[in-house]
């Protein structure tokens, strides 16, 4: 049978009431995964440990009839998220010897919740990139156009998600990594705020600046996720009904469109357009120097993934890619954490000026990215970090929801909140959504 799944919402419903079983579900998972292996979305695939636990499930449902919120939901991991008894290498040969004796935080919340894991992401090596190129696992092929990158650095994760082999995965956002991936693959990339997820079990980047964030197919389906892992519901994050636009004031960061590659800004445009004839108030916002965010970022996560991967890159260095490697050794010179802890004080008046930004609007809106997928090996894939990056300085949730293709290629609008306002980001977003039909 081919795979053709559901909404992550409506295949949760059918597993709970028996209209489909989570063998089932599984086996027709890892067909789908099969199928797709060209993507290079998976660098592991545990089809007998998945098949044992969704029978298990199976069993558990026909005797106790009270299944979890994602009983015998097939779902993928990055490959830097922990998981007991599986090697865990943040795609990265140097670590291939890494088995985790527990789980990281957010896998026991998934598995608590009845999920069956079926496999780990492939992912730009040690989370360092946004192109989803991997020199040991091989490039992440993006599901909409053979041979053009999926974005990273969860970049398996979204393709996953994109061509149907799970309905739901986790990745890591440091400077975009959910995001960018899920804007690029046409799907739904959200980051919570920081400290909604547990960073715990993570195998860091940056350590300030890291967040666990989920890719779905859909905004309700992102929500629907989240909830499970913190023990809330979904209508407690997104709001019951049908979310509204009319009214809502939006602020619209000023000089994105203008940074932004010709057909994102045309769809960008659109996509205003759209929301201003549904009723939403749109209010140009200065974009509080969002160009020097990525300077800021460089200068945090360079020392911290030094300092994280010092003993790797003294002990195994010919196992790590070769960009990477630089990196690793530029982060560890001398001067490089004195220039963090003063990036870490600049941060606190990005902080200030976000907040300050967001003090007359509900939300702000921006593309995704400037530009959709390139082809592998194109110049300058730091682009893709520009509208991105400031919402890791600031902890802010915000979630790239798609607006369009491109040429085919599909390109994501930005919704960004104030810190704890995660339902709010998520009302909106699925009611852009709906909007877009």
């Amino acid at each position: 049978m081919t795979w053709e799944p559901p909404s992550l919402i409506r295949l949760t419903e059918d597993l709970a009431c028996g209209r489909r079983g989570a063998r089932e579900t599984a086996e027709e998972s890892l067909a789908r995964i099969g199928q797709c292996a060209s993507h290079r979305a998976f660098v592991r695939v545990v089809p007998e440990e998945a098949l044992a636990r969704s029978s298990a499930l199976d069993e558990a449902r026909a005797l106790r009839g009270a299944p979890g919120p994602l009983h015998g939901v097939p779902l993928a991991i990055k490959d830097n998220i922990d998981q007991a008894g599986v090697v865990c290498s943040a795609g990265s040969r140097a670590y291939d010897d890494r088995v985790p004796a527990v789980d990281a935080p957010v896998v026991t919340a998934l598995e608590r919740s009845g999920a069956v894991i079926v496999g780990r992401t492939n992912m730009n090596e040690l989370a360092d990139g946004v192109t989803g190129e991997n020199p040991h696992y091989g490039d992440v092929h993006n599901p909409a156009r053979a041979g053009f990158r999926a974005g990273g650095s969860s970049s398996g994760s979204a393709a996953a998600v994109a061509d149907g082999s799970v309905v739901g995965a986790l990745g890591t956002d440091t400077g975009g990594s959910v995001r960018i991936p899920a804007a690029l693959c046409g799907v739904v990339g959200f980051k919570p705020s920081a400290g909604t997820l547990s960073t715990r079990g993570v195998l860091p980047l940056s350590t300030s600046l890291d967040h666990v964030g989920v890719i779905t197919r859909g905004v309700r389906d992102a929500a629907r996720l989240l909830s499970a892992m913190v023990g809330g519901d979904t209508h407690g994050l997104i709001g019951a009904g049908k979310a509204t636009i009319e009214g809502t004031r939006i602020g619209v960061l000023e000089g994105f469109a203008d940074r932004a590659e010709s057909d994102v800004a045309i769809l960008f445009a659109a996509a205003l357009a759209q929301l201003e004839r549904a009723g939403a108030r749109l209010v140009p916002v200065a974009a509080p120097d969002l160009a020097r965010s990525l300077g800021l970022l460089a200068r945090i996560y360079g020392p911290e993934a030094a300092e994280t991967h010092r003993d790797v890159l003294s002990r195994r260095p010919q196992d790590l890619g070769g960009e990477v490697r630089e990196d690793l050794r530029r982060g560890g010179r001398e001067g490089a954490a004195a220039r963090r802890d003063e990036a870490l004080r600049e941060r606190r008046a990005l902080v200030a000026a976000m907040d300050a930004a967001l003090s007359d609007v509900s939300l702000l809106l921006s593309p995704t990215t400037p530009l959709p997928a390139t082809p592998h090996g194109a110049p300058d894939p730091h682009r893709y970090l520009a509208f991105t990056c400031a919402f890791n300085l600031t902890g802010q949730p915000a979630l790239s929801v798609p607006m369009g293709t491109a040429a085919g290629l599909p390109a994501g609008l930005q919704v960004i909140g104030a810190r704890g306002a995660d339902g709010a980001v998520l009302s909106f977003a699925a009611a852009f959504e709906e909007l877009r039909g």
